[in-house]
């Protein structure tokens, strides 16, 4: 009797979600936090010159929402029948709140990249060119008459009703990523209150940082008008003081979230060990703080440091790469605490996720250049 209780006792659990999960959580902070920042620097500047960003930050993060689901698909044990979480409602479930969060979210994205393009692709589309049938298709061969500018004074209610909506769905998904790892009350380390604060300060740093490199390769593959790029570029230098802060926030988040571990029992202080001096201690002091907090502070902490091209580019990877790591670690880690043994679980590897998670980032990657050429991001002048 005792051997069977000792053998029901010493199961091991491993880690259950990998790397396609933690990426999965850490895009869609990505996405979101991209377009808080464009949307919200539109409602501080409403300038003309500013709305190739304010594109950047709708049309980029879509790409990223369109293609993220396939990240969950893969990682299912039957990814066949990932239609049913439409359709089977579980509301107990965090998850299925989110297939519907992320969708709305998708969509407000599209409505409202749509109506950021359309006065440009009416435009275009009434130009003879090589893409002119693409443009034609994308406005559903109806092309308004009148300018640019009158075409866009038309539809400005319904564009900033739709960057509204669009706005709330990202709050509420950003919402939505810390009460879904926090709703696992098994789970020490996911089980906190700071968790909402986290996924912020994460789609924060990564959304500034994302918009600054996007909009410096967009530079780089399109001409941009002399007056214009020297306005973006002053548009970018201040996303750099958006950049820094946020990293700021970050720092001041994770701090609050070890100091509430510390009184969260052995349980809290085991899964602080995780991070300083456990299996994920490399990837925490290196990747998060080092490369991912420190090291884009120092390069963002000057005006003329912000204004370098190559300087800020690199502080942008940079606070990518620590938000990143940071939603893996925090993901990882979390499975990484023994439950009912003394040693930390393992995890099995798994090459065949993680190269198909590589290739899906690269794709998206070769998707955002794709659109630089073939879609309007500039003002056309009259």
């Amino acid at each position: 009797m005792n051997e069977s209780v000792q053998y029901i006792y010493w199961i091991e659990h491993g880690v259950a979600m990998g790397y396609l999960i933690a990426w999965y959580l850490w895009l869609i902070s990505l996405a979101e936090g991209t377009h808080i920042v464009a949307h919200l620097s539109w409602l501080y500047y409403r300038a003309e010159d500013y709305r190739p960003l304010e594109k950047v930050g709708t049309f980029q993060p879509f790409i990223i929402l369109a293609l993220v689901p396939l990240f969950l698909v893969v990682d299912l044990a039957h990814p066949e029948r990932f239609y049913t979480m439409f359709y089977n409602w579980h509301w107990t479930s965090p998850v299925a709140y989110g297939v519907y969060i992320i969708t709305f979210c998708m969509v407000s994205y599209a409505i409202h990249a749509y109506y950021l393009f359309r006065p440009e692709l009416m435009h275009r589309a009434a130009q003879e060119g090589p893409l002119q049938s693409v443009y034609r298709l994308l406005v559903l061969n109806y092309v308004e008459s009148g300018e640019i500018q009158e075409i866009r004074k038309r539809q400005e209610r319904r564009e900033r009703f739709w960057a509204g909506v669009s706005l709330f769905f990202s709050f509420t998904g950003l919402i939505y990523l810390g009460i879904l790892l926090s709703s696992f009350k098994g789970r020490v380390m996911w089980h906190s209150s700071v968790m909402v604060f986290i996924f912020f300060s994460f789609g924060a740093c990564s959304g500034a940082a994302f918009l600054i490199l996007l909009t410096h390769l967009k530079n780089g593959l399109v001409h941009t008008p002399a007056k214009a790029l020297v306005e973006q570029r002053r548009y970018l230098s201040e996303f750099g003081i958006i950049l820094k802060y946020s990293l700021v926030a970050q720092a001041a988040v994770f701090f609050i979230y070890f100091v509430l571990l510390q009184y969260t029992g052995v349980g809290g202080r085991l899964a602080s060990e995780v991070f300083f001096n456990g299996p994920r201690a490399f990837q925490f002091w290196f990747f998060q703080v080092t490369i991912g907090l420190i090291l884009p502070f120092a390069l963002m902490l000057f005006r003329k440091m912000r204004e370098n091209v190559v300087v800020s580019c690199i502080a942008s990877v940079a606070a990518m790469l620590g938000t990143m790591y940071g939603c893996v670690n925090i993901f990882i880690g979390g499975q990484l605490l023994p439950m009912t043994h003394f040693q930390w679980e393992q995890m099995v590897p798994e090459p065949g996720k993680i190269a198909f998670g590589i290739i899906a980032m690269a794709v998206m990657f070769v998707l955002f250049l794709v659109t630089y050429k073939v879609l309007p991001y500039e003002n056309i002048e009259a």
